[in-house]
């Protein structure tokens, strides 16, 4: 079957701080727009940060960021659907969170925001090639449409952490731990598979003409829900339960 729409996840499915962007990757892409296809991405990624990787492999198709909740033109950077945290839910996880000593940060309009600094923020500052601004109060960003909070730290207190929150906001909140480090909190009604759906209604493709690939927990609703959901042999046991297919590790290109 021919698939019209190949979706992909970047970090750890096509490429990796061990692995970069393989040629072999390119070519098999290169030859699928050839063919017809779209191909775009699907990525947990801000959107400058996923820009690299979009003019690599020279894509001109809308691409979603930030586990779907922003999806926009790769060559105009027009914002074509945004779905950021509500005043009442930046606020409400602000509380929440007050006292607990995590590391907090804001993500708005490309730009990273604190209300103080550490060694943590400034190393995820500089991994991710991002400016950042440190305001009195992150509060103050409530009515400004703040895409998503990441709340980080050692892998055992983020791991208590996200628990808490998926204990406190339930479906309320997406509450998604991407990697061991952090978690992200964004409005409900995003991810992945959303965003897929999303750019299938504005691209005029068929759920059943759409190919995903991906390779974390945060992939796994996207992969079942594509036409051919592929997981990487090396991912998740989640993304892998969803896969119609499983593909070689990265490791192998």
């Amino acid at each position: 079957m021919t698939y019209r729409l190949i979706a992909l996840d970047i970090d750890g499915t096509i490429r990796s701080n061990e692995h970069p962007l393989s040629e072999r990757t390119c070519r098999a892409l290169e030859a699928a727009r050839d063919a017809g296809a779209i191909v775009t991405i699907v990525t947990g990624r801000m959107y400058l940060s996923a820009m690299h990787v979009t003019a690599d492999l020279n894509l001109q198709s809308p691409v979603a960021t930030y586990q779907g909740a922003h999806i926009a033109d790769p060559v105009t950077h027009e914002v074509l659907w945004h779905r950021p945290l509500t005043s009442q839910m930046l606020s409400d996880t602000l509380d929440f969170l007050d006292s607990g000593g995590q590391e907090i940060l804001a993500h708005h309009r490309g730009h990273v925001y604190v209300d103080r600094t550490s060694e943590w923020i400034e190393a995820y500052v500089e991994r991710n090639h991002v400016r950042v601004h440190v305001v009195d109060s992150l509060y103050s960003l409530a009515d400004e449409g703040v895409t998503r909070l990441i709340v980080g730290g050692e892998d055992d207190a983020v791991g208590e952490v996200t628990a808490r929150l998926k204990g406190e906001f339930d479906s309320r909140l997406q509450i998604v731990r991407s990697l061991p480090y952090f978690c992200e909190v964004l409005h409900p009604n995003t991810g992945k598979e959303l965003a897929l759906q999303h750019l299938c209604k504005m691209l005029g493709v068929r759920r059943e003409d759409t190919i995903a690939f991906g390779n974390g927990d945060e992939d796994a609703a996207m992969i079942a829900w594509a036409g051919l959901g592929v997981a990487v042999g090396d991912g998740s046991a989640a993304a892998i339960a969803e896969a119609d297919e499983v593909a070689s590790p990265l490791a192998d290109g």
